[in-house]
């Protein structure tokens, strides 16, 4: 018996067949890779990119890698968009930077002190400009320039009315003053380029208590109108908790809405100086903590009835430094539009003081004078010539 020896390999054809013919696709591959390369030397990508596709499909040349970056057509975004969120690249691909928008550069118009108040550069008309059409047209003529709004008193301290009003109450109280119409004062202004502004007192009024004294402050025991004998010469008020005088001066708000007038300056919004001797025998709310709530339903009730006008309410900026601050309140809980407050600072610093009397509605200054002096560098005000 004849023992075969161990170790020995037996090579089959097929296997040296099949290892010679990867040789040869090899070599053949590198080969066709060099000539690709001459031709994209000399014609470009564009040409040798049909002739890539081929070799790839009939698997001579490896089909690209998936991190292989490439610029799209539009074309070939659209159809991109569409492939499921699993066939996109990796987080780790470098992705476009983000572009931040530049910091906005604080002005006071962008800043509005809180929030951004109106462009205002504007001037108080004096009552006594509307006493005849000569007087107003000449008011007109004798404007400052860059004047953009004119605020004109229509309803002023005491009561009084300075335009013919159709308010039946303000004829029967005696208040009407002057008897411009309304629509030729807002037309005539309108026509010089200029914003008509409406100056309305609200509750400094002592007209039209006294035809109608339910509403004003009542002595509790005898009915009378409470007086206030804190001035030289004793005055009347009207009342917020009132609804006559909520329905009176909502009347005069929807009057000059409906003559065109779209920024209505509530002024005059406070309560009297109650002598502590007076509270009992008055309303509870006067002595309410809270009780600047009943002029925020004044003013909403206004609003109510002049429903497409901006609202600003007037405040004397001293006054609210010195601890008088229910009308801001009133004016916050609103919300105003705007605070429109006086003053006369001589620094930068005692400007900044008014400017932050709100903590959220912004604040535009109304300054004493024909003039702004130049140090304050004001961008938003109004004008209060001296008398």
């Amino acid at each position: 018996m004849k023992i075969k020896p161990k170790g020995t390999k037996i090579y089959r054809r097929k296997d040296r067949i099949a290892y010679h013919k990867k040789i040869r696709q090899d070599t053949g591959s590198a080969v066709v890779t060099l000539l690709i390369a001459g031709v994209l030397g000399f014609v470009g990508y564009s040409a040798g990119k049909p002739v890539i596709a081929f070799l790839q499909e009939r698997n001579f040349l490896a089909p690209p890698s998936a991190y292989h970056q490439k610029t799209l057509s539009a074309e070939e975004v659209t159809e991109t968009s569409a492939v499921p969120e699993e066939n996109f690249e990796p987080e780790s691909l470098p992705t476009e930077t983000e572009t931040i928008p530049p910091t906005e550069i604080e002005t006071e118009e962008n800043l509005g002190f809180v929030q951004k108040a109106p462009s205002i550069q504007g001037y108080l008309l004096n009552e006594s400009s509307l006493m005849t059409e000569a007087a107003f047209h000449e008011a007109l003529e004798q404007l400052p320039d860059g004047i953009s709004h004119l605020l004109i008193p229509l309803k002023t301290k005491g009561g009084n009315i300075w335009y013919a009003t159709s308010v039946k109450d303000a004829a029967r109280s005696n208040a009407v003053q002057a008897f411009l119409p309304l629509t030729q004062i807002f037309q005539e202004v309108s026509a010089k380029g200029i914003e008509p502004v409406a100056m309305l007192n609200t509750l400094e009024d002592s007209v039209f208590p006294k035809n109608s004294p339910e509403a004003s402050y009542l002595i509790q025991n005898s009915g009378e109108v409470w007086t206030d004998k804190s001035t030289a010469d004793p005055v009347l008020w009207l009342s917020p908790f009132s609804s006559l005088t909520q329905d009176y001066l909502s009347a005069f708000a929807e009057e000059i809405e409906t003559a065109g007038f779209r920024t209505i300056v509530c002024d005059g919004l406070a309560f009297p100086n109650f002598p502590r001797t007076d509270l009992p025998s008055l309303d509870p709310k006067c002595s309410e903590s809270d009780r600047y709530q009943y002029l925020t339903e004044l003013l909403t009730a206004m609003r109510e009835k002049a429903p497409e006008s901006v609202f600003f309410v007037r405040v004397d900026g001293n006054s609210v430094r010195n601890g008088d601050t229910e009308a801001v309140s009133a004016a916050e809980s609103f919300p105003a539009d705007c605070l429109l407050v006086s003053g006369s600072p001589d620094t930068q610093e005692e400007l900044q003081n008014l400017k932050e009397i709100s903590g959220s509605v912004p604040v535009i200054l109304e300054y004493p004078g024909d003039t702004v002096p130049e140090n304050l560098k004001l961008k938003s005000y109004v004008l209060h010539p001296q008398e």
